[in-house]
C-alpha cells in the first residue's frame, strides 16, 4: 500500500473533484482501470473527510505491484486526472507513510480442511 499526497479540496471545487470521481467509477470505470497496468497498480482508492473548520480533505491510497510510476502523460484520461486534481485539489503534505495495514486472508471453502 503506498499513500499518494494528503490534499485539502480548494474553495468552491468539491462539487467538480466529487462529479470527476464519479465519472471515473461510473462510464469510464474501465479506462481508468486500463492506466492501472503501466502505473503498476491494483487499486486506487480516494477519502473525503471534512475537518472541524469545515474544510475538506482527501487522501490518496494506492496497492502497488512493483515499482510505482505516475500515470502515462500521453493517455487522454490522465491528462484529464492531472487537470482536475490540480484544478480541485491542494497539497498539504510530501507523501504518507503506512503505520498498520490489517487483513484477514479468507480460504476458499474448496480449500478449508474442515469441510
Amino acid at each position: 500500500m503506498k499513500f499518494s499526497k494528503l490534499f485539502k479540496v480548494k474553495k468552491g471545487k468539491l462539487g467538480t473533484l466529487k462529479d470527476w470521481f464519479e465519472v471515473l467509477s461510473g462510464d469510464r470505470k474501465d479506462e481508468a482501470i486500463a492506466t492501472f497496468e503501466y502505473e503498476n497498480v491494483s487499486r486506487e482508492v480516494f477519502v473525503l473527510f471534512q475537518g472541524h473548520e469545515g474544510d475538506h480533505y482527501v487522501i490518496g491510497l494506492n496497492e502497488v505491484t512493483g515499482e510505482h510510476k505516475k500515470g502515462d502523460p500521453e493517455v487522454k484520461i490522465n491528462r484529464e486526472h492531472t487537470k482536475i486534481l490540480n484544478e480541485c485539489l491542494e497539497p498539504v503534505s510530501d507523501r504518507g507513510e503506512v503505520l498498520l495495514d490489517l487483513n484477514i486472508l479468507k480460504v476458499p471453502a474448496e480449500q478449508n480442511i474442515d469441510n
